[in-house]
């Protein structure tokens, strides 16, 4: 679930970061530093994610964990890509509350 809701947030930050989706979102355009800023948070979201994911807890294989990650990465693409299209003001809230939500889920071993 954690690993979800952290692609989500990041796959967010990098929509985000472009300039058609920022203005869909936002409602006005973004500057070049400030799009810059949210793509690279994103692929830094993105890289953290793996890194939890490559470190199981229990008795579960890192191989297996990574599989699910790629799982749950394209999952979360899927569901960014819907949200910007049909809710794209609503995008920037559900990629913050996703970060959030993925971060307490990873502390609750989720």
């Amino acid at each position: 679930m954690s690993a979800f809701l952290l692609c989500f947030a990041a796959w967010s930050a990098i929509a985000l970061g472009m300039d058609r989706h920022h203005e869909d979102a936002t409602g006005h355009e973004g500057t070049a530093h400030r799009l810059q800023q949210l793509r690279c948070a994103g692929w830094l979201l993105l890289l953290f994610s793996l890194w939890l994911a490559a470190r199981p807890t229990g008795d579960a294989l890192a191989s297996l964990a990574v599989t699910a990650w790629t799982v749950a990465l394209s999952m979360a693409a899927v569901a960014v890509t819907a949200a910007m299209t049909w809710q794209p003001r609503r995008t920037p809230l559900l990629a913050g509350v996703a970060l959030v939500a993925g971060l307490a889920a990873r502390a609750g071993g989720w």
